[in-house]
């Protein structure tokens, strides 16, 4: 190092990282960049990665790395080996347009300036033509103090690279007054990202001086893409016992007019958390939201729920015939005591859960995304191992090479190799059987979800970074049969269509008979009172503008005196009154247990 001739030192800063999220160590003073690809023979695990799939290339951001140093263990006298852990410098990605093994795949990596946290917010815009992922929030490794808050960016190139930059804010004020999260569940529209929950803790921010697990946080913000603003609503007597939720999955669900957004596994406790308050509820419910209207709706599930579990990966994809497949893996859970290996699959509208049979291999904390060309296959990267709330998470290397492993959707089989050109999805046999078996009777709907998830099709919403296409055309493994899940409201469909073609032809009917003497009279419209009424309506989720509202003209017919209708018209109009944003505070930083 600049010369000197002294045995190189390396500097490990440790850290005894206790509680649910303990058992790290982590280090500090490795070559910035070189050690963050070490290659399938040093490596050991990655813990807290996100994945997000842009065009041909798959980008790895955040977390933190674990690794052999020059292919040896650090300490080979001990049989139960502990390997440090250090924050990942650098964003990785790796090609997806071309055949690889997790053994032979190849890294890049890519420069980062923004600050180095582990289980950021994270939401991509696809809008770009190479695309773009926004970071917030998260959490300071080691010794670092947490940074101001701060929204960054990633510029991918589409080549595989890209540049990282702070974004600026309009409103700052507003944007430094949320509370930034760690283990919140984030997903989003095409165009709003959304993060609900998570828990404020010192190492998220510097005003608090509550160590892990800190406080719980009764929120879900939103940022809009286009116009940058952010939205923090209140989450208390809507989600859960205390309106809490921690280290959960969400994701955007193409039902209804707006799209759902659905909450799944994690944990809830009240806002001041201990590590006995903190429990993992049940999959008997699932909340829902629609992020336009602010309604919440808690469905019932059925079939074969997975066990009670945190920290699992979540990708959602859309079936051929209107259904939408949820595949959960993995997870930390207090029922199992331990780290699981399980797939589930939770499919809509049915609300229905399959176990896969399918088990990779125990891990949590990872990243998962929907690859290849066909939307058939999950790439699981990185997690980690351990007991109970893992305390030990670094006592087992990754058994996949690299923290790689790819799942086959449709025939329900993990692999260690990737192919772009593989199948488009098809729903696996197990849920086509059930919903072709009538299973949409049997569902037990709560009020007003079955009307607005059955009255639309799923094929109409566009879902960032996936094809929403329901050609059924696919070439698959197997015949399957046709499973409509509209057909539950075909009928009324079709008797609609007559009542309103019989409608149009008896008002035509009426005009012309009335015509000549509607020609003898000039047309009387009368201006609409009050005028320019305000209407509210929503072109964007998250964004509400203000139109005039059209008011349908009244036609009189015929030279006989009339009234026009009585209309119970309000004329008096008065200016809402401002209503102040409420935001439920934390106690400051001079609040301490």
């Amino acid at each position: 190092m600049k010369g000197l001739c002294a045995p190189f030192v390396l500097l490990l800063a440790v850290l005894g990282y206790l509680g649910r999220g303990g058992g790290l160590v982590y280090g500090n003073g490795l070559t910035r960049r070189a050690v963050d690809i070490p290659g399938p023979d040093n490596f050991i695990r990655h813990r807290y990665p996100s994945v997000v799939a842009f065009g041909n290339h798959l980008y790895i951001d955040g977390g933190v790395l674990s690794q052999r140093i020059n292919g040896t263990d650090s300490n080979s006298t001990q049989s139960d080996q502990t390997y440090p852990f250090y924050a990942v410098n650098s964003t990785l990605s790796l090609r997806l347009n071309e055949s690889w093994t997790n053994d032979t795949v190849t890294f890049r990596s890519i420069s980062k300036t923004a600050p180095l946290l582990s289980q950021q917010v994270y939401w991509s815009d696809p809008s770009t033509a190479a695309g773009v992922l926004y970071t917030w929030a998260g959490m300071a490794l080691g010794s670092d103090l947490p940074p101001t808050n701060e929204q960054w960016l990633f510029n991918a190139d589409g080549t595989g690279g890209g540049t990282w930059s702070q974004v600026p804010q309009g409103d700052f004020r507003d944007f430094a007054g949320l509370r930034r999260p760690v283990g919140a569940a984030f997903t989003q529209s095409a165009h709003v990202g959304y993060a609900l929950g998570g828990q404020a803790t010192s190492m998220t921010d510097s005003a608090i001086e509550k160590d892990y697990p800190g406080y719980a946080l009764t929120q879900l913000v939103s940022f809009n893409f286009d116009t940058g603003q952010w939205n923090n609503i209140s989450t208390v007597g809507q989600y859960g016992g205390y309106g809490t939720s921690l280290n959960a999955r969400a994701e955007y669900v193409p039902f209804g007019p707006n799209g759902l957004l659905l909450f799944l596994g994690g944990a809830e406790t009240p806002v001041d958390a201990t590590n006995t308050s903190i429990v993992e509820p049940t999959w008997n419910i699932v909340y829902l939201h629609d992020p336009v209207t602010g309604k919440w709706y808690r469905q019932p599930t059925s079939g074969e729920r997975p066990p009670v579990v945190e920290r699992a990966c979540s990708v959602g994809v859309q079936g051929p015939n209107n259904t939408y497949e949820i595949f959960i893996y993995g997870g930390n859970s207090d029922q199992i005591d331990g780290t699981s290996s399980d797939v589930h699959i939770l499919s809509l509208p049915g609300f229905v859960f399959f176990n896969a049979q399918s088990p990779g291999t125990p891990r949590a904390d990872h990243g998962c995304a929907v690859v290849g060309r066909g939307k058939r296959q999950m790439l699981s990267y990185g997690g980690v191992d351990g007991g109970q709330l893992l305390r030990d998470p670094t006592t087992t290397p990754d058994p996949w090479k690299q923290g790689l492993g790819i799942y086959d959707m449709t025939e329900m089989k993990w692999a260690d190799s990737y192919d772009p050109n593989a199948a488009k999805y098809e729903s696996p046999a197990v849920v086509s059987d059930w919903y072709a078996n009538g299973g949409m009777n049997t569902v037990a709907w709560c009020d007003d979800l079955k009307g607005l998830i059955l009255n639309g099709t799923s094929n109409t919403y566009s879902m960032p970074g996936n094809s929403s296409s329901t050609d059924s055309s696919a070439n698959g493994p197997r015949s399957r049969t046709p499973v409509i899940v509209g057909s539950t409201v075909g009928g009324v469909v079709l008797i609609s269509i007559a009542s309103a073609t019989v409608f149009l032809v008896v008002r035509w009917r009426r005009r012309r008979r009335q015509s000549t003497e509607t020609e003898t009279l000039e047309e009387y419209r009368p201006e609409p009172w009050p005028k320019d009424s305000p209407r509210m309506r929503s072109t964007t989720p998250g964004t509400m503008i203000s139109s005039p509202t059209p008011v349908e003209a009244i036609e009189i017919h015929g030279t006989a005196r009339e009234e026009l209708p009585a209309e119970d018209v309000d004329w008096l109009y008065e200016l809402p009154v401002p209503t102040p944003r409420l935001r439920p505070e934390l106690p400051d930083r001079k609040y301490s247990y």
